[in-house]
């Protein structure tokens, strides 16, 4: 049975109590298209099917929470300490690499 939630905060919500339910089941597929500018998501523990579609920029950032606590529920970690190592790797990256100091200027053309 599909169901299609109105708002991002029902899909994260049933998301959340979909996996907290049987967490070895459950599915999540994301998919863009570039053509439409639609991002659509399904959840699924083959019994329920939640499906979202959106085409808000609004929506990336809680999109980008519900994945995050997704990644850190099945590693068995907190939100906390991933986002907090997330932030370490760029940090580091950006110090080793000069940040944007260091970007590539592409090809010079030679005329004369």
């Amino acid at each position: 049975m599909a169901t299609r939630p109105e708002t991002i905060d029902d899909f994260t919500d049933k998301v959340k109590q979909l996996y907290e339910s049987d967490p070895e089941k459950v599915r999540l597929v994301l998919k863009y298209r570039h053509t439409d500018g639609v991002m659509t998501l399904r959840a699924t523990n083959d019994e329920l099917w939640l499906i979202y579609k959106t085409d808000q920029s609004s929506d990336m950032r809680r999109l980008e929470a519900m994945q995050l606590w997704m990644t850190a529920s099945m590693c068995g970690s907190s939100v906390e300490s991933l986002t907090e190592a997330a932030e370490d790797d760029v940090d580091t990256t950006v110090t080793q690499t000069g940040g944007l100091t260091n970007r590539r200027r592409g090809k010079k053309s030679k005329r004369k």
